[in-house]
């Protein structure tokens, strides 16, 4: 299995000077896809953790686990990013591939694939690299508000051990990390980096816990959480809520998606209703005695059965469009039972078309995955936020509580949360009539010509679809083409250091077996170069492309 090696910290910020000043783009997010606010138009999200100047983000997965990752989805537009959940078991063996994507989202990766150091490390590069990009004035965007938000799991035994404790007390104290960051560059860099950063990395956690996690094991998690570490802390709820028979209905009967097999034991060991409400009643005062906020996520990953066959063991989490559903009709169950009481964060299924309802029902943060795992990646984050800004000049909005009442239309002196639950309400009872969640019509898989390690289609999507950026398109020298080693002017390569073999650019390229499997395999930091049949001249020239593309 490939195992992912964090780049160093000036590796990092050399790449990315370098590429902005040669290429005006940053870990292939190119300079047209940085995110710019428009004029008069206020994005900006109050949380726990402090002001957010948008309320977009990627949720805590596949592209928020290395320090490159962050960036590039801080450059789209993000500012609340809510960083890869870890815990205690930090050597776990994940089967690879380990995402499926084709629509709907399947995965098999739940948990960090670094050390709790080595994520330390990263989240703590990233925090840095923005702030050194910030004083910089990349993006032009002035004023940036941006929070990281960690994530936790999965049992209180993991989260209460002295290496968890010792990762969560590195976050919210990294000045030594950041020290140790700025001592490992070279004179040249240190100096541009000699700029003020924040030394709390985050305030704020999500919870995540097992399916079927007791709840005064939850209990015990938050309450170490609050008053061990004073976090604030989201607590990630499951579908499983919602109930075995409505989900049931709703996924396969509503929406069509009847190759999806639910397993009933999920639901009946999973948190029930009632013991969830009681729960999160006591909790909030907790949080609240200690000075603290309490707050809920809709929704985590629905556990499902592996019917599909891509991807190994019994069980896959499902995520995607009809989980949209299920977790909008969920969040909507809650809020009318508890009001406006608790501050609500969503993931599922969010989509530049979906993002301004997701607003206007009063979620926030919003935060994406399955969507960043479809073509142009992360340059579709933008979209979101225009999607968002034209709604409010739509309805005469400069701020997002103007946007909320305004959905609603209720009068500027009525309260938000009466607002947002009104618009929330109503979508939940649409939501599911909506063609776009509905399980597309079967089709026979077209059949795929096998992909060849050079010369392949150039579709470019395995570059544009990596959550890791591990994929590196090159020119091909124009003496290989003479020769007749290449026939394309532009050949891929894979960074091995960087790609974890998660099977995402499988999922969308045209040919067949896989470009993390097929084309040549690069190791910069060993200079090592990996291509199995391939001749000495054609590894020649991709060797001199790739020392050509670093200058």
């Amino acid at each position: 299995m490939a195992a992912l090696t964090p780049k160093p910290f000036a590796h990092l910020l050399a790449r990315a000077l370098e590429e902005y000043e040669h290429d005006r783009s940053i870990f292939h997010l190119p300079r047209r896809s940085f995110w710019k606010p428009r004029e008069g138009l206020d994005l900006s999200v109050v949380l726990p953790g402090g002001r957010a100047s948008t309320p977009l983000g990627p949720a805590a997965g596949p592209h928020t686990q290395l320090a490159q990752n962050l960036v590039a989805a801080w450059l789209a537009g993000s500012r609340v990013l809510e960083l890869k959940t870890v815990q205690v078991l930090d050597r776990l063996e994940i089967p690879r591939p380990c995402i499926d994507a084709p629509g709907e989202g399947y995965n098999v990766e739940w948990s960090q694939e670094l050390s709790l150091e080595e994520s330390a490390r990263e989240y703590a590069k990233a925090w840095y690299l923005i702030h050194i990009l910030r004083a910089r004035g990349i993006p032009s965007e002035t004023g940036a508000h941006t929070i990281f938000d960690g994530s936790v799991g999965y049992d209180l035994a993991g989260i209460r051990s002295a290496t968890v404790a010792r990762f969560l007390d590195d976050m919210l104290d990294s000045r030594a990390l950041l020290s140790s960051l700025r001592e490992s560059l070279p004179a040249p860099l240190r100096a541009i980096a000699d700029v003020p950063v924040p030394a709390r990395v985050f305030d704020t956690v999500t919870l995540s816990s097992f399916h079927g996690c007791p709840p005064a094991e939850l209990e015990g998690i938050v309450e170490h959480l609050l008053t061990r570490h004073a976090l604030h802390v989201v607590v990630k709820l499951n579908p499983t809520l919602l109930g075995y028979e409505a989900v049931e209905e709703v996924l396969r009967g509503t929406l069509g998606y009847e190759h999806v097999e639910l397993d009933r034991a999920a639901f009946d060991k999973d948190l029930q209703w009632n013991d969830a409400l009681r729960m999160l009643d006591w909790l909030s005062g907790l949080a609240a005695r200690n000075g603290l906020t309490l707050g809920v996520k809709f929704s985590n990953t629905l556990v499902v059965k592996n019917t599909r066959g891509r991807l190994e063991g019994e069980h896959v989490y499902l995520s995607g469009p009809p989980l949209h559903v299920i977790a909008t009709m969920l969040a909507d169950r809650f809020v009318r039972a508890t009001g406006s009481r608790y501050a609500i964060s969503f993931s599922a299924g969010i989509t530049a078309e979906n993002f301004p309802d997701a607003i206007a029902n009063g979620f926030g943060p919003v935060t994406t995955c399955t969507d960043l795992l479809k073509p142009t990646g992360y340059r579709r984050l933008p979209r979101y936020l225009k999607a968002l800004e034209a709604d409010m000049e739509r309805v005469g909005a400069a701020n997002l509580a103007e946007y909320v009442r305004a959905r609603a239309g209720l009068m500027p002196s009525a309260p938000v949360s009466e607002a947002a639950a009104a618009n929330l309400h109503v979508y939940a009872g649409r939501v599911a009539s909506d063609p776009a969640y509905h399980a597309p019509a079967p089709a026979e898989p077209a059949a795929r010509e096998t992909l060849p390690m050079f010369d392949c289609e150039s579709c470019n999507n395995c570059l544009l679809v990596c959550p890791n950026g591990a994929f590196h398109a090159l020119e091909s020298p124009p003496t290989a083409m003479a020769a007749g080693d290449f026939q394309r002017e532009l050949q891929w390569v894979v960074d091995g250091g960087t790609c974890n073999e998660c099977g995402n650019c499988d999922t969308h390229c045209p040919q067949e077996g896989g470009p993390w499997r097929v084309k040549p395999r690069w190791n910069p930091e060993k200079l090592a170069f990996d291509a199995p049949g391939a001749t000495p001249p054609q590894i020649a020239a991709i060797m001199a492309a790739w020392g050509s593309a670093k200058r």
